[in-house]
């Protein structure tokens, strides 16, 4: 009951949605599911096979108990194809096997079902080659394509499906997958404030990124927010050597922005941990927040805003970073 009871937690609208277009013969033969790693791709598509071939509907939800029901669970069933991507592509084998079964008819029944995992991860060649599968697939064959980046999907399969966009996962849902995937609390509290994927997080993690980062972070603020130049050796001496590449100096940006938007919303008397991100430095933040004026930590916190805006003028990331310390402590000292 996991898979049905977990994509109706996830995503409720969307069931309900699709409950309606099925009871009303209207599903679409090919959809682009589209939503965050955690949001429920993988669950809905479980959910949407299990309507499909349940024998014993019960107020238009699968019973999960019938011999389909029980086949789908357990990934056997022959009228269900899945493909998945093998590291960073789905490999021609796997699409020359898709197209093998495109033209099979259904084993059992009159139903068929596709299920691409990363649909992004698919070649233009491969995708390509899908093409006329999925804008004639013929009579019931239905087609799911599940990604966490629709601009990556090429355009004409984009055109050929109904895109369904999932929401973002609730912040609770969020820290309870992260959770299970191990990432600690410190970290998870951070870096949900600048992504709700679950698989950018964990990209970030690698070889100790993002608690280096986080650590370097709470440095320097410990330093800024004090009117301390020493903020600016922490940029040379920590920071840079974590601002490898352009996606990374930009979330290095992101974090800095993101502490003193913490410290700005504790100035302003909003304490819940719900709403902040950096738990682990809250005494600190809570004595720069009482320490200064609101309208000096909302001047730190619209330049910090305005640092991502000058990177992306393609000013260096190390002078946006020194610049925007050294406004930081002047404002504090004035």
């Amino acid at each position: 009951m996991a898979d049905q009871l977990q994509a109706e937690s996830l995503q409720p609208l969307i069931i309900k949605q699709l409950q309606t277009v099925m009871k009303n013969h209207e599903l679409a033969h090919a959809y682009l599911f589209v939503g965050p790693t955690g949001a429920g791709k993988s669950e809905l598509a479980k959910w949407l096979a299990l309507r499909l071939f349940c024998l014993h509907l019960h107020d238009g939800k699968p019973d999960l108990t019938c011999p389909e029901c029980q086949r789908i669970l357990s990934g056997n069933h022959p009228d269900v194809v899945v493909a998945k991507p093998e590291g960073r592509q789905i490999k021609v084998d796997e699409i020359r096997h898709l197209k093998d079964e495109f033209t099979k008819s259904a084993v059992e029944g009159n139903r068929k079902l596709f299920i691409i995992h990363d649909a992004e991860k698919m070649t233009n060649n491969a995708a390509n080659s899908l093409l006329k599968f999925i804008e004639e697939p013929g009579p019931g064959i239905y087609i799911l394509m599940l990604t966490t980046n629709k601009s990556a999907v090429l355009p004409t399969i984009r055109s050929r499906t109904q895109v369904i966009e999932l929401q973002p996962l609730p912040r609770q849902e969020l820290e309870k997958v992260l959770e299970e995937n191990e990432v600690p609390r410190t970290e998870r509290t951070v870096a949900i404030g600048l992504t709700d994927s679950v698989s950018e997080i964990l990209e970030w993690r690698k070889d100790d990124w993002l608690k280096q980062a986080i650590t370097a972070i709470s440095l320097w603020y410990r330093h800024t927010s004090k009117g301390n130049m020493l903020g600016f050796v922490d940029i040379q001496a920590e920071i840079m050597r974590l601002a490898s590449d352009r996606q990374k100096q930009q979330l290095i940006l992101d974090l800095m922005a993101l502490i003193w938007r913490d410290t700005l919303l504790i100035a302003n008397g909003i304490t819940d941990e719900h709403d902040l991100h950096f738990l682990q430095d809250q005494d600190l933040l809570r004595a720069t927040a009482h320490n200064y004026s609101v309208s000096a930590l909302l001047s730190i916190s619209q330049e910090t805003l305005t640092g991502r805006h000058l990177l992306d003028q393609n000013i260096s990331f190390q002078n946006v970073a020194e610049q925007l310390t050294i406004k930081i402590v002047q404002t504090l000292s004035a």
